[in-house]
């Protein structure tokens, strides 16, 4: 299932966006779709909170009771990378509460996939991966986030400092509506747990620093959605942004860049590289992004002068398994490597190809990846696109 308690229009993992630019909570908070990755991340984390539970004795009485098996049933994204990760995850939970229960007088709050409310508006709030709470060290506050991508993400904001603004806004909110009136706090402790990269970084302030995030960064920026005029800032959070196709700032901004490097490269001083180097990366999404525009256009059926979609791949699929195994096996052939059916290239070195043909081929289909636009002179056939249906009545 895809996420279903994140605000859309102070969703906290787009805070790193709205805190910059506050035309982006219009231009973001319709955004509902929700790709693979986003729902193989769902579900890496509900496999994840089941194994910490387990490992910690919690029981969750808020959902029905199911096995780690039970649970790995119901998770159509799961395969071996959401395995890792998950273990991987709830090792590093486990070993956190372990860590503050061998240094804490009383044995530490713990609370996984907790849904956080906070006061941007009547329906803003998020779910915090992990929140922990140990009375070590005059109080202390941890966070851990779990990240399943591959792009590096830091505990700490690099451009402006202080802490990354998702983590903050956790760290903020599960202080303020679960722990401030109970216990004292006196530090903080961010962590990023992505372990797909080998990424696992911390970033650790006061709450006193906490306290400066909030009136420094959250509540202006907040305030600045409040008007009636947004204002829009481009940068390197707008790779993020929904509506940067259609944002002006966005085009003016990278337009600007491309001005700046319209003359041969030798031409450039040292001075001018070490400038516009920091700029590349968000005028290199630019171009990606007026090249996605291009694609899908033409997967709606579009034509563009001398280019053509076909797939940027074909491969090839076994599609019933048990079969090809049991006549590897009545060609006296171990069928598995190890624990999994053998690839179909190792099949074919085995059988030879005739035979392969023969035994195998009608277990085999062709698998078209995503499309791709090329020239038309490319060797590749081209991609079969059903125009929409009112552009077909129209023709007629």
């Amino acid at each position: 299932m895809p996420p279903v308690t994140h605000s859309k229009k102070y969703s906290p993992s787009k805070s790193s966006i709205w805190t910059r630019c506050a035309l982006s909570t219009l231009l973001n908070q319709g955004d509902e779709s929700y790709g693979d990755a986003a729902i193989f991340g769902t579900q890496c984390h509900e496999l994840g909170q089941k194994l910490i539970e387990k490992a910690l004795g919690i029981t969750n009485y808020d959902e029905e009771v199911k096995d780690i098996e039970e649970v790995k049933k119901g998770l159509d994204h799961y395969d071996d990378d959401m395995e890792s990760i998950a273990n991987s995850y709830a090792d590093s939970v486990v070993k956190l509460f372990e860590f503050y229960k061998s240094i804490s007088f009383e044995k530490p709050l713990i609370f996984i996939e907790q849904h956080i409310d906070t006061d941007f508006d009547e329906s803003s709030g998020g779910t915090l991966d992990l929140g922990l709470y140990s009375d070590a060290d005059g109080g202390t506050i941890v966070v851990e986030d779990l990240k399943t991508g591959r792009k590096p993400v830091s505990a700490k904001d690099l451009e402006r400092g202080g802490p990354n603004s998702q983590l903050g806004i956790y760290a903020l909110y599960f202080y303020e509506s679960v722990i401030k009136d109970l216990y004292p706090v006196k530090n903080v402790r961010l962590i990023i747990h992505q372990p797909l990269i080998g990424n696992n970084n911390e970033y650790s302030m006061s709450l006193e620093e906490l306290l400066k995030f909030k009136e420094e960064i959250l509540i202006p920026a907040v305030l600045k959605t409040k008007v009636s005029n947004l204002e829009a800032k481009a940068g390197a959070h707008c790779e993020y942004c929904v509506g940067r196709h259609v944002c002006r700032t966005y085009h003016e901004t990278n337009q600007k860049i491309g001005e700046e490097i319209s003359k041969p490269i030798d031409q450039f001083t040292d001075e001018e590289i070490e400038a516009i180097i920091p700029k590349l990366d968000a005028f290199i999404k630019y171009a990606e992004d007026l090249k996605e525009y291009a694609t899908k256009k033409a997967q709606e059926g579009h034509k563009w002068k001398g280019y053509k979609l076909v797939p940027s791949k074909v491969t090839r699929k076994i599609t019933n398994e048990e079969k090809v195994k049991e006549i590897l096996e009545n060609n006296g052939i171990s069928p598995l490597n190890p624990g999994k059916l053998l690839g179909i290239t190792e099949i074919t070195k085995k059988l030879g190809k005739e035979k392969f043909k023969e035994l195998i081929s009608p277990y085999v289909e062709l698998v078209e990846s995503s499309l791709i636009l090329v020239p038309e002179s490319d060797p590749r056939n081209e991609a079969v696109i059903n125009k929409p249906q009112e552009e077909n009545n129209h023709a007629n």
